[in-house]
């Protein structure tokens, strides 16, 4: 991707501490590749914001567990053609963990990388994901794994209105000029 000029979307489902070493290493080889510094990423997360805390976590276990779940069922992790793809060395590695640690303990560490909590608490995760990737922006999931629209909808508009506030008073880094985002493609996905 460094050779092609993209910057990275990053989607959580490693732990935050080899991200940022990723991260990394890709910023340095775009740098020798192409002579300058990498754009900075967009980083995106499921999302459940709620007055109340528990309320949030147990709503997060039970939705972006549940998306999570339709993930496992359909990659089949736990499954033999994940150990030897090449490409997919840390699905190899999650196979596993799985095999190890079971569906349970994934689902809920694939949960605790989105963000979900208060309003304050969801601010508060977002930014210390700025923090970890130098993202440029955040783009939020809020309706997931047969999530009630009703629920959805409560969801976007009290994060709309308790946490964006807040949010668009950080200046993130340079403004992305979206005219050549489709012309360059200077934006690729890279859910590794």
């Amino acid at each position: 991707m460094a050779r092609l000029g993209v910057g990275l979307l990053i989607i959580p489902q490693k732990p935050w501490r080899e991200v940022e070493k990723e991260l990394a290493e890709y910023n340095s080889l775009y740098r020798e590749i192409n002579g300058t510094d990498a754009p900075q990423p967009i980083s995106a997360g499921w999302i459940f914001v709620d007055p109340s805390a528990e309320r949030a976590r147990e709503m997060a276990m039970k939705y972006i567990g549940g998306y999570y779940r339709t993930v496992l069922d359909h990659y089949q992790f736990g499954a033999a053609h994940m150990k030897n793809q090449r490409g997919y060395e840390y699905y190899a590695k999650m196979n596993e963990k799985l095999a190890v640690y079971g569906d349970r303990k994934a689902i809920e560490f694939f949960a605790d990388l989105q963000v979900y909590g208060t309003p304050e608490q969801v601010h508060d995760k977002i930014m210390t994901i700025h923090r970890q990737t130098n993202n440029s922006g955040f783009v939020g999931v809020f309706s997931y794994a047969g999530m009630p629209h009703e629920e959805a909808a409560r969801n976007m508009r009290m994060f709309a209105e308790m946490v964006m506030p807040g949010l668009k008073k950080f200046a993130a880094g340079a403004p992305i000029d979206r005219s050549t985002m489709l012309g360059d493609h200077r934006y690729c996905v890279a859910a590794e």
